[in-house]
């Protein structure tokens, strides 16, 4: 949520479902068929995330940068950060020596980090290049930075 209530990520879904988010550069003819079915891939890898404290896949999320993550399916991409939701937000980055990880964590995961419970989107793109915009990774951190402050 930004500081004026407004929620990029939920305007996002919301126009994916309908097949009408015009600011998709491969945007086709309203309803866009692979908005609605990429935007429900994404809706149930979000789910898996939740449900079992990780991706389906570790090559289905990315970090970007300051405890910002992509969740990726196809071109488009949903960038979320996650927070206990009581106001405070500690960034978690991928973890880069897995020795001395337990047993149990020790499979093609190990890097993914252990996430506080609750994940928040906060923007989204569709990817045109190399790599994730500058710019919408400062905008996830505003939002990430605007939505904590909100929790306070």
């Amino acid at each position: 949520m930004r500081a004026d209530l407004s929620s990029p990520a939920r305007d996002l879904v919301e126009e994916m479902q309908r097949g009408d988010w015009a600011d998709d550069p491969y945007f086709k003819s309203p309803p866009d068929e692979d908005q609605i079915h990429d935007v429900a891939k994404l809706l149930a890898e979000l789910q898996t995330m939740v449900d079992y404290g990780r991706p389906s896949r570790p090559s289905a999320v990315r970090h970007l940068r300051d405890g910002v993550w992509e969740l990726k399916y196809s071109v488009r991409r949903f960038v979320y950060f996650d927070t206990p939701g009581d106001g405070t937000y500690e960034p978690k980055v991928p973890v880069q020596d897995g020795h001395n990880l337990p047993i149990g964590q020790q499979d093609e995961f190990w890097q993914y980090p252990l996430m506080d419970e609750v994940l928040r989107l906060t923007n989204g793109f569709s990817k045109t290049g190399q790599k994730a915009p500058p710019e919408q990774i400062d905008l996830a951190i505003v939002i990430r930075d605007e939505d904590v402050q909100h929790d306070r």
